[in-house]
Parts: structure tokens; sequence; C-alpha cells
């Protein structure tokens, strides 16, 4: 049994005011060195499976040197956070989940992370995350988006060759449960009833396109051809950064030619001379007055993608105007309801009763 330090710990664990460390002597070229590596704020659970792996790594002389310079978590993720900001359109996440990053892991080398370690800060947002939302658990989709900037910084950390092996390759993401909240032609035109004057026509662009909520209320008149009956998001306005050609109904068209132009704003969408910058308190008033309840402005968008697929359209072509790039991410939009299924039995008792009938006329002959 391994012997305890003045903490109380196991030989070669230790802690002080930033957390666990071990602390070991290894012998090289014929002199003991002692060999110090930085765990952090985890769970001595989680610290003694660290401990655990470093000692069977000793075992086999794999042990961690601490000679030379080491590539810090904080260099890694600068680096990170200014390729978003050049290239991602949603780097405001970022921007916000970085400094999470370097609250809890502090500055420590990129090769000390370990699955275990990521797990255990997963743990304490989910715990951060029910104390601040007064008892509700953070979404695994949530989560999930962390996880995936996480692995993306150890990414372009192995890319740059700043390490040599990923060691958060084995964190595993969570289980997300995708929402299936679509309205009814009832309910959607009691919601455009409740809205207000400048927000009706944004919800029916939503319901109508699917487009989302950033893309509308971004949108400038120079994006928009009445003549061909389509508006034109280039590249820079969308969040997958492709261009997308969205296609206008004959009320879409009419929509935009009622509505007017502000002078000197370049926006299709303003309030008081203003563009609009969000409608989520004016929608979920709309929601509350109208009676309807649980549903989000960006279910328009599942909307529009559910009616679309019942309509017939080809997924390949409602991806194209909803602007998916996956088809596994795009089925999560497509809402299958009672209806479908009722319509599925309807066409299984069409085909067993045109079936039946041909072996009737068979027997008959």
């Amino acid at each position: 049994m391994s012997r305890p330090n003045v903490y109380g710990l196991p030989q070669h664990l230790r802690k002080d005011v930033g957390g666990y460390f071990l602390d070991y002597f290894v012998q090289e070229e014929g002199t003991q060195k002692r060999k110090r590596v930085r765990i952090g704020q985890v769970p001595l659970s989680q610290a003694k499976k660290v401990l655990a792996r470093h000692m069977q790594d000793i075992v086999e002389r794999k042990f961690i040197s601490t000679d030379g310079p080491k590539a810090l978590f904080f260099d890694a993720a600068d680096a990170y956070l200014a390729v978003s900001m050049a290239r991602k359109k949603s780097h405001r996440n970022d921007e916000m989940i970085v400094p999470q990053f370097k609250a809890y892991f502090g500055n420590r080398p990129l090769e000390s992370f370990t699955a275990d370690l990521v797990e255990a800060y997963l743990l304490q947002r989910k715990k951060d995350g029910q104390r601040r939302h007064k008892g509700k658990p953070l979404t695994g989709t949530t989560l999930n988006k962390e996880i995936a900037s996480l692995k993306t910084i150890f990414k372009r950390a192995l890319v740059n060759g700043q390490i040599d092996r990923n060691p958060i390759l084995g964190v595993k993401r969570y289980k997300e449960f995708s929402r299936d909240r679509t309205l009814g032609p009832g309910e959607y035109q009691a919601l455009l009833a409740q809205c207000q004057p400048h927000v009706r026509d944004i919800v029916q662009l939503a319901h109508s396109t699917g487009m989302r909520c950033g893309e509308i209320l971004g949108l400038r008149w120079d994006q928009v051809d009445l003549k061909n009956g389509v508006l034109i998001l280039e590249a820079e306005d969308t969040k997958t950064q492709e261009k997308r050609e969205i296609p206008l109904s004959g009320t879409l068209v009419e929509l935009f030619r009622r509505t007017p132009r502000t002078l000197g704003s370049p926006h299709v969408f303003t309030w008081k001379g203003k563009r609009i910058g969000s409608v989520k308190t004016a929608f979920y008033g709309a929601c509350r007055r109208a009676g309807i309840g649980g549903f989000h402005f960006h279910d328009l968008r599942h909307c529009a993608i559910t009616n679309y697929r019942k309509a017939g359209v080809p997924d390949n072509v409602i991806m194209s105007i909803s602007g998916h790039k996956t088809h596994s991410v795009f089925k999560r939009y497509d809402r299958v309801d009672r209806g479908d299924r009722l319509a599925a039995l309807r066409k299984m008792e069409s085909l067993i009763d045109t079936d039946m009938t041909a072996v009737e006329n068979q027997a008959s002959q």
C-alpha cells in the first residue's frame, strides 16, 4: 500500500492551492531526478487514476519528462480562438467557452490532459449549470459544443506539432434529444394574428423558408431578387459560410413588395429606422397571447423543413434551401408526426387492398 504524505494522500500524489500534482523521482543516467506533473483542480478519484497511469508509465520507463519547453494550453486555446474569429460565424460562442476552459484547466502542458480530466470538467459544468438555472441541468447539446471546441483545440495542436498524440481522443459526446415541436395550421394562424406588424413578416418568412433568425434579421435589399423570386445569401451571410439561394412563393414576393424601405438603411427589416437586432421578447409575447407553449423561434425552421418533406420535396433539395451540410443534422429538423404515421397506414392498407383485388380477379378467371 502506498505511504501517505502530509496531506493524507497516496505517495507521489500531492496537493496545493493549484490542485493535485504528481511528485516522484526517477533514475536517469545513474542519478535520481525529481519529476512534477500538474493535474489541477479535479476530484481525488480522478487524480488517483492519473497517478495510477503514470506509475505504470514509470514501470515501463515511459514517464513524462519535464525537461525542455512544453506546449501550454493557453497558447493552443488562443490559437484556436484566433482561427475561430477568422473563419466561424459562431465565433462568439467560442469567445465564451474558451475562458471557461482556461479558468478550469489552467495553463497546464497539453500532454498532461487526460480523458478523465475532461470528464471532471464536464461534471463540474453540470453542477454549475444546475446552480445557475434553478436545478435545470445543461443540455447535451450545450456540453457537446464545448467538447467539440476542446477537441478541436487538441486537433490543431496535433497538426501544428505541439503534441504527438491527442490525449482526450476518448472523450465521448452526450446523447442529444431533438426538438419535435411544430405548429399546426390553426396554431400558425393564431400566432400570426398575435404578432406585432414588424414581427409578423419575419415569422412568416421563417415559417415558409426555414431561414435562421440571424439570416432574416441581417437580410439586405441587395439580396432580394423579386424578378426571379429568390433571396441570394452569400457565403459570408450564412452560418455554414456557403452561398445559398432561397426560393420565394408568390405570397412572399408580395410580402417584400409591400415592405417599405428605410432611408439610409440597407436592411429589409427595421424598426424605428434601425435594423431589428432581436425579436425574442416580441415573439414569446405573441406565443403567450396565442396560447402556444413550448415553442421557440428556431422551431419555425423545423416547421418549414417538415412541411417541405410532407409536400414531397426531395431531401437534397430541402437541404440546399435550409443550408444543412449533413443529412444526420438535417433529419433532426424533419418531424414525423401522427399525420405521417396515419398516412403510412393508409398507404399500406391501399397496397394490401390492391394486392387482394388482383388475387381475387385471378381466382375468378
